[in-house]
């Protein structure tokens, strides 16, 4: 649809490096552009470009962060297993980008370029990528809830194991068993 930026059509090495100095807040971007230009050996950069990536990439870093902030709200509510932490954290960068996206879907549509059937086409990919994110959550919950389940069950066994050691009747220990498996439900 449009021309890739200067920083993107920036040699690997020199965006890379360009991303390194962004970070450190005690640089400024025009010395950020002057030093990738000295680099390159030639005017690769404009300090306007540079100003337009430093813009997308602060709200791209105040997404994650976000994004970060629900899955560690998720994760206080619901455990912490690190795996199901990091799908929150690519599932809610997903939401976020989407919504982004279906924001600027008016701009698009402005595009004398753009035709019509581009933006059903995307509208349509936008609608089934967020329907397959949400049964990949839904599936998510239930393999952990499966787990825990089985979890419940297999301490429910060490625990009667254990009351039979120490002597308790099988009653007693019937009780225990079905009290621990209770919680799977």
């Amino acid at each position: 649809m449009g021309q890739k930026s200067a920083v993107d059509r920036l040699p690997k090495k020199l965006r890379e490096k360009l991303i390194e100095m962004l970070h450190d807040p005690a640089v400024t971007q025009a010395e950020i552009v002057d030093a990738i230009n000295a680099e390159a050996g030639e005017p690769l950069l404009s300090r306007a470009s540079m100003n337009r990536y430093a813009q997308k990439f602060k709200r791209f870093a105040e997404k994650n962060r976000q994004a970060k902030e629900i899955a560690d709200a998720y994760i206080d509510k619901y455990g912490s297993d690190s795996r199901v932490k990091l799908g929150k954290v690519v599932n809610e960068q997903i939401r976020l980008a989407v919504f982004d996206l279906i924001g600027d879907i008016e701009e698009i549509q402005s595009d004398p370029e753009t035709r019509k059937t581009e933006i059903a086409d995307m509208l349509y990919k936008l609608s089934r990528g967020l329907k397959e994110l949400e049964a990949a959550e839904k599936l998510n919950a239930e393999r952990t809830e499966s787990i825990r389940k089985a979890a419940l069950v297999e301490a429910a066994e060490v625990v009667a194991k254990e009351a039979k050691s120490a002597g308790l009747d099988d009653a007693k220990i019937d009780f225990i068993r079905r009290k621990i498996i209770g919680l799977c439900t």
